[in-house]
C-alpha cells in the first residue's frame, strides 16, 4: 500500500518533528522505518514518473509537465504480471490514463492539483470521466476523505486467500489550493500566532531530540525573502493560513488511520508492506492571501489561497528552498516504511541515502515479479501517445537490504534534474544548482554548489571553491548522465534546460563572450532594442514584458520579439527592425565564419535571449 502525499513538508508530521497531529502516522512510524535522506523529485509530475516506472523522470519522458510515461513500464503494469490486483486512487498527474497502465481499478483526478470541495474536471472512475460532486454528497465531499473511501471499497472488496494487492492512494493534500473542513481549521487556529521564527526552531530542536537531523547540523536560515515574523504586519492572517494548512494535514493523517485500520480489519496487515512520503518538500508558488483578494480567502470553501514562502520555509526545516528546487528542502522528504514480516528492529531511524527510483526495484523484489529490460512493450493507444517502445534498465536499485539495517550501496549516483535545477549525489558528496524561477531561462548555467551531507545535509558550507577537481569529476558524470537521457527521449536539454552546453560548447561561449567583435555587435543590438522598447513604450499597448512565476521584468530582447507585430503600426519603428534584424543577421554571419559550432552555440544563445531577465541582458 503506498501512501503518497502532495507538497508536504519535511517536518509537517510529528514524526518528523512538527507540531501537527499526526496520531496515525507516528504509529506507522513507531511500528516501522524512518528514513531522513530519502530523495523525491522536487515536483509533482516527476516524482509520480520515478515512483511509476524506475525511471529518473527525464528518462520516463518528463521534464516538468505531466508526459506520458515512456522507456519503461509502471509497477502496476509490472506487479500485474506476478498475479497482483493493481488498485489506485486519487491525483495521477500523466497523459495516459491509469487503467491503460496497468491498473484494474482506479478513482481519481488526472491532473494536478484541484478543489476539494468542488472539483472540477477530469474526474474518472476506471476509464469514464464523472462528475465527483453530486446532490446525494455534496455535503461531505472532501477529496482526502473520498480517496480514502474509494480505497476502503477496494480492500473491502478483497476477498482472503484472492491474490494479493498493490493500492496506490495518491492524496493531492496538502497541495494548494488551501481548503479544509472548518471543524480541523478551529482547531488549529491562532496557534500559529507565534509566528514562522519560533515554528521553524520549535521543529528543528524536536528533529534533534527525535535523532531526525544529525548533531552538528544547522537549522537553514530564514529565506531571504522572507521577513522575520517580528516585521510582519499580517499575523492573523498568517496564522488563519498556516491553520488551514496543518488542518489538511490533520486530516491526511485521520484518513491514513482509516487505511491502516482496515488493513487490520481483513486481517492482511501483518503481511502488507505500507509505504508513506511526498512527492517534493512544501510549495512556495504563489504568495499567502494578500488579505484583500476575496478569492484568496484561506477559510473559504473555494479559496485559492496558498501557503506561501514563508510558511514554506518553516514547513521544511531543517532545509533550505522549496518544491522545485534541488535543494534538500525542495527533495528530501518524510519517507515511513512499516513492513511487519520483514522489519525486525522497528521504531528505527536510518540516515542512509534513498531515492523514489529504488522503489520499483524493491516491490518487484518483494513481490517476485521480473522486468522486462530490454524487451518491447506495448501499452493501449490513445490518441497523440506512443503505443510502444524497449523498456530500459531500471535506474533504481533493490532497498531490501537497506529494510533489513544494511548500509546503502557505495558508489550509486543519484540524479536530479528539473528544469534550471540539477543535482548529483554519490558517497555523501552532492552538487547542486539553483535554477532560480525554473520557467525563466538563463544564459549560462547556474554555478555549481558542493556539500558534505554526512556533516552538512542543510546545505549551508559551499565546498565547491575548495574541491575543485571534485566539482569537475561530478559535472562530467552529470552531462554524461543527462546526454543518455537525451538520447532515450529526444529532448535537447542543453538548448533549453540547465546544463545548456557540453563542455565544447561552453569553452566556445565563453570564447564569444570575450571576443571583441561579438561585443561590438551586441552593443549595437542593445543600442537599436532599447529604442524600440522607447517606441513600444510610447505607443501604450499594454504589453506583458514580465517573465515566470515569479514575474520577473523581461530582457530587451524579449520585448523586442513580443512587440515585432507591431511593427508595421509606426515607419520609425519598421526602420528600428530593419536595424535590428540586420545586426543579428551579422552576428549569424560572424558566427559561422568561425566554425560550426560557434553558431551552433550562437543559435541556442539566441533563443535562450529572448527569455532571458532584465538583469541578465548584457
Amino acid at each position: 500500500m503506498i501512501l503518497f502525499a502532495d507538497d508536504l513538508g519535511y517536518s509537517d508530521i510529528g514524526c518528523y518533528g512538527g507540531e501537527i497531529e499526526t496520531p496515525n502516522l507516528d504509529r506507522l512510524a513507531s511500528e516501522g522505518l524512518r528514513f531522513t535522506q530519502f530523495m523525491n523529485c522536487s515536483k509533482c509530475a516527476p516524482s509520480r514518473v520515478a515512483l511509476l516506472t524506475g525511471l529518473y523522470p527525464i528518462e520516463g519522458g518528463c521534464n516538468g509537465p505531466p508526459a506520458q510515461m515512456v522507456n519503461g513500464m509502471t509497477i502496476a503494469e509490472v506487479l500485474k504480471t506476478a498475479g497482483y490486483q493493481t488498485w489506485m486512487t486519487g491525483k495521477w498527474h500523466a497523459k495516459e490514463n491509469p487503467v491503460k497502465r496497468g491498473f484494474d481499478r482506479y478513482y481519481g483526478s488526472l491532473k494536478g492539483g484541484s478543489n476539494y470541495f468542488e472539483p472540477k474536471g477530469d474526474f474518472m472512475e476506471g476509464d469514464k470521466p464523472i462528475k465527483p460532486v453530486t446532490a446525494e454528497n455534496r455535503d461531505t465531499f472532501y477529496t482526502t476523505d473520498v480517496y480514502t473511501n474509494e480505497a476502503l471499497k477496494f480492500l473491502e472488496e478483497h476477498k482472503e486467500g484472492e491474490s494479493p494487492f498493490l493500492l496506490y492512494v495518491s492524496y493531492n493534500a496538502p497541495h494548494y489550493p488551501l481548503q479544509a473542513w472548518p471543524e480541523d481549521i478551529a482547531k488549529y487556529r491562532r496557534k500559529y500566532l507565534k509566528g514562522w521564527d519560533a515554528i521553524k526552531e520549535e521543529r528543528f530542536k524536536r528533529q534533534l531530540e527525535l535523532g531526525i537531523v544529525k548533531p552538528g547540523w544547522k537549522n537553514s536560515q530564514r529565506d531571504p525573502d522572507v521577513p522575520a515574523w517580528e516585521d510582519f504586519d499580517r499575523k492573523d492572517d498568517a496564522d488563519l493560513t498556516m491553520a488551514v494548512y496543518a488542518a489538511m494535514v490533520d486530516r491526511l493523517d485521520w484518513n491514513v488511520g482509516r487505511l491502516l485500520a482496515k488493513l487490520e480489519e481483513i486481517g492482511v496487515s501483518e503481511n502488507t508492506v505500507v509505504l508513506f512520503f511526498s512527492d517534493n518538500g512544501a510549495c512556495a508558488e504563489g504568495a499567502m492571501w494578500d488579505g484583500v483578494t476575496a478569492r484568496n480567502k484561506p477559510d473559504t470553501r473555494n479559496s485559492q489561497a496558498k501557503l506561501g514562502k514563508e510558511w514554506a520555509n518553516a514547513c521544511n526545516t531543517p532545509y533550505r528552498k522549496f518544491k522545485r528546487y534541488m535543494y534538500n528542502g525542495g527533495q528530501l522528504t518524510p519517507f515511513i516504511v512499516r513492513w511487519p514480516e520483514g522489519i525486525s528492529e522497528v521504531n528505527r531511524i536510518t540516515h542512509e541515502p534513498a531515492h523514489i527510483v529504488d522503489l520499483a526495484p524493491t516491490l518487484y523484489s518483494l513481490a517476485g515479479a521480473d522486468y522486462p529490460e530490454g524487451q518491447k512493450w506495448e501499452v493501449p493507444h490513445e490518441k497523440g501517445l506512443l503505443k510502444d517502445w524497449t523498456v530500459q534498465p531500471l535506474s533504481g536499485t533493490n532497498m531490501l537490504p537497506m529494510l533489513k539495517g544494511e548500509p546503502a550501496e557505495e558508489g550509486k549516483y543519484y540524479f536530479g534534474h528539473f528544469q534550471a535545477g540539477r543535482m548529483i549525489m554519490k558517497d555523501g558528496w552532492k552538487l547542486v544548482s539553483d535554477g532560480h524561477d525554473g520557467t525563466v531561462q538563463h544564459l549560462y548555467d547556474f554555478p555549481w554548489e558542493l556539500y558534505e551531507m554526512d556533516t552538512d545535509a542543510t546545505e549551508s558550507h559551499d565546498l565547491a571553491a575548495q574541491y575543485p577537481e571534485k566539482v569537475a569529476q561530478m559535472d562530467r558524470d552529470y552531462r554524461a548522465w543527462i546526454d543518455r537521457a537525451d538520447r532515450l527521449t529526444g529532448v535537447k536539454s542543453h538548448e533549453w534546460y540547465q546544463p545548456r552546453f557540453t563542455d565544447e560548447q561552453r569553452r566556445v561561449a565563453d570564447e564569444l563572450a570575450d571576443d571583441r567583435e561579438m561585443k561590438r555587435l551586441l552593443k549595437e543590438r542593445k543600442r537599436i532594442g532599447l529604442k524600440i522598447v522607447e517606441e513600444l513604450e510610447a505607443m501604450k499597448l499594454g504589453m506583458k514584458t514580465v517573465l515566470g512565476m515569479a514575474k520577473v521584468p523581461m530582457s530587451y530582447f524579449g520585448i523586442v520579439e513580443a512587440g515585432r507585430k507591431y511593427a508595421s503600426k509606426s515607419r520609425s519603428l519598421d526602420t528600428l527592425y530593419r536595424a535590428w534584424d540586420e545586426k543579428v543577421r551579422e552576428s549569424e554571419r560572424f558566427c559561422s565564419q568561425k566554425g560550426e559550432i560557434y553558431a551552433e552555440v550562437w543559435a541556442i544563445q539566441e533563443r535562450i535571449r529572448i527569455r532571458l531577465p532584465a538583469d541578465e541582458a548584457d
